[in-house]
């Protein structure tokens, strides 16, 4: 708007054959669809399709892809948007439309016509505070010998809190409902972040003090040792898919199958009390589990805790 972009695109909407003048408004008759488009009101304001179809020539002028992510209520905006950029000369081959389905409470649907909705800050915050406790109630059953104080409590319940929320709505489909789930998402021991994250910060208690020797990959012999290497390696082929598809949800499915992969390794291959090459493969295979899992948490927005 400030830079006259959407003032352009309004005068070039005008000037379409499909442009009509009704009710006060401006509109585009477009073919195919039993409702018009509004792209400016009667007092000259534009509305939020038209700034976008100005935002989209930006992309196309700047990038070689556009990504557009709508709610599933903006089907019709989203067809009506594409059809106005064609007419506009615009090759939409560009744009790839993500529609996601709402995300709802077991208690039902969120509105915030009805008022039944949730602020996000509100459900990072319930998400935080029962992380907290989740951590507390674990803090005798820790095998590993750093003390945490109270700093390192609150950091891990963030970590773990915000991870949740995150992690538990990108691991679903887009198409597909999403209800949030408090006990599910905070499971330590199901498919879930805190059980991702739990993995990694497994992997870096094995690995604290540790020097990462060159391992040869030969000397992991066991079924298990050798299922993690193969799912380690998979990494960049599922990040390609992820991407080319615009479907994150395979890297936190991926994820999720690493962090089984690698605690299965762990119940049955000692890496510390291991001797010689064996130990050494180990602990090189471990290293590379760590930067996988923390990458792959990374690219979907969550922390990798250190130590949990």
């Amino acid at each position: 708007m400030r830079d006259g972009s959407t003032d352009d695109v309004v005068s070039r909407l005008k000037a379409l054959d499909c442009a009509v003048y009704d009710e006060g408004a401006w509109q585009l008759d477009l073919p195919d669809f039993e409702k018009n488009l509004v792209f400016l009101r009667s007092d000259g304001t534009s509305l939020y399709t038209t700034r976008d179809l100005a935002h989209h020539e930006w992309k196309f002028a700047n990038y070689d892809r556009a990504v557009t992510v709508l709610g599933e209520d903006h089907k019709l905006q989203a067809a009506q948007l594409q059809a106005a950029l064609e007419l506009l000369g615009n090759d939409t081959d560009q744009v790839r439309t993500v529609i996601y389905s709402y995300v709802d409470l077991p208690e039902g649907g969120m509105s915030t016509r009805e008022g039944t909705g949730v602020d996000l800050d509100d459900l990072l915050d319930e998400s935080i505070a029962r992380a907290r406790e989740e951590v507390e109630d674990r803090l005798e059953d820790r095998l590993r010998d750093d003390d945490l104080d109270e700093g390192d409590v609150e950091r891990i319940a963030e970590q773990v809190g915000v991870g949740a929320v995150r992690y538990d709505i990108v691991a679903k489909q887009p198409t597909k409902s999403i209800t949030f789930e408090w006990d599910r998402a905070l499971d330590f021991e199901a498919q879930s972040a805190p059980y991702v994250q739990y993995a990694h910060a497994r992997a870096c208690g094995i690995l604290d003090g540790e020097d990462v020797p060159d391992g040869d990959a030969a000397a992991l012999e066991a079924d298990a040792a050798t299922a993690l290497l193969r799912t380690v390696a998979r990494y960049p082929a599922v990040v390609e898919a992820a991407a080319d598809d615009l479907e994150p949800h395979l890297v936190a499915t991926y994820v999720r199958e690493l962090a089984d992969a690698f605690n299965a390794f762990y119940r049955d291959c000692p890496v510390l009390d291991a001797a010689g090459e064996v130990r050494d493969a180990r602990l090189r295979l471990v290293a590379a589990s760590r930067t996988t899992l923390a990458n792959a948490l990374g690219l979907l927005g969550v922390a990798a805790p250190e130590s949990m």
